[in-house]
C-alpha cells in the first residue's frame, strides 16, 4: 500500500471545449487507506479476493473517451469497501443495506463479516467521506447547469459474469451491457439510443437488468429535472480476467466499441432533458 495516497476523488477536465456531461466512475479503485484497512476484519488474502470480486476493474480507462469528447470525469479514488457513494446515505432508503452493503459495507459479497460498525462509526464515515464526495459532485453539476442550463451524468460501471451472492438479481443469464435508468432522470430517448448504439456494436444489451438506476447528486435527486442520467454497465468477462482483474487482450477492442456506442447514441452532442 503506497504511503502517498491519491485524493479521495479526482476531477478530470477536457483539454478543449467542455460539454455539460459528467462521466461518473465510482467503483474502479482498489485503494484502502491504512486507517480504513485496520477496521476491516479480513486477512490480506481474503481482502484481495474481495477486491477482485467487488472492483469495477478499469472502468476509469474503459470510459476515458468521454473526456476526449469534452465531458468531465469524476472518479472515486477509494475502494467501494471504504465507502460506496453510489448508495443512499439513509439506511432505510437503500435496498442493499439489508445485505450489509449500503453506503458503508459491513458484509462481503458472500455474506462474511467485513467490519464491525456501530451507529457512531457509520455516522462518522458518512459525514467525513460520503457527503464530501456528493457535495463535490453536486458542485461540478451546479457549474455545468450554470453554464449550459442542463447536465447529463454517464454513470460508468462493470459487473461480473456470474452473479455475486450479495446481488439482488441472481439470474445466471447476463447480458454484455446493461443500460440502467432512473424513472425521473433518464429520458426514454436517451435510454433507447444507448440500447441501439450498443447493440449495433455487437453487444447483447438489456435495460435495467441485472442492475437498474443511474446516479444523480443526492441534493438534486427527484428535485432538479435539468439533470439527466444514464448508467452503462459492462460485463467484466468481455475485457478482463475476472479471477485477477487484469485486462485481457480484448480490452482495447471493447474500449473502442464503447466509445463508438457513446458517440453514436449522441451522448456528446445531444441535450437530454427529462
Amino acid at each position: 500500500m503506497s504511503s502517498e495516497l491519491p485524493p479521495p476523488f479526482e476531477i478530470l477536465r477536457p483539454a478543449g471545449r467542455a460539454i455539460p456531461v459528467v462521466a461518473h466512475v465510482p467503483h474502479s479503485s482498489t485503494v484502502i487507506p491504512t486507517p480504513e484497512r485496520a477496521r476491516l476484519l479480513l486477512d490480506d488474502a481474503a481482502l484481495a479476493r474481495e477486491l477482485v470480486r467487488m472492483t469495477d476493474w478499469h472502468t476509469d480507462r474503459l470510459f476515458s473517451c468521454a473526456v476526449d469528447h469534452g465531458a468531465t470525469a469524476f472518479v472515486h479514488r477509494r475502494s467501494r469497501l471504504v465507502v460506496d457513494p453510489e448508495r443512499f446515505a439513509e439506511a432505510s432508503r437503500e435496498p442493499m443495506e439489508r445485505r450489509g452493503q449500503g453506503a458503508v459495507y459491513t458484509r462481503t459479497s458472500d455474506g462474511a463479516p467485513l467490519r464491525d460498525l456501530d451507529p457512531d462509526g457509520r455516522a462518522t464515515t458518512i459525514e467525513t467521506l460520503f457527503w464530501p464526495y456528493h457535495r463535490a459532485l453536486s458542485s461540478l453539476v451546479t457549474t455545468q447547469l450554470g453554464e449550459a442550463g442542463h447536465c447529463t451524468i454517464l454513470d460508468c460501471h462493470s459487473f461480473s459474469t456470474e452473479p455475486l451472492p450479495s446481488e439482488l438479481d441472481q439470474s445466471p443469464s447476463r447480458p454484455d451491457i446493461c443500460i440502467g435508468t432512473d424513472p425521473h432522470h433518464t429520458p426514454q430517448a436517451l435510454a433507447a439510443a444507448m440500447e441501439r448504439a450498443c447493440t449495433d456494436q455487437g453487444f447483447r444489451v438489456r435495460r435495467d437488468s441485472p442492475f437498474d438506476g443511474a446516479l444523480v447528486p443526492l441534493d438534486r435527486y427527484r428535485s432538479d429535472m435539468r439533470v439527466s442520467a444514464v448508467m452503462v454497465e459492462v460485463r467484466r468477462g468481455l475485457y478482463c480476467d475476472e479471477s485477477t482483474g487484469e485486462p485481457s487482450a480484448a480490452f482495447e477492442d471493447v474500449r473502442a466499441a464503447i466509445e463508438r456506442a457513446l458517440v453514436s447514441a449522441g451522448l456528446f452532442d445531444g441535450t437530454w432533458a427529462t
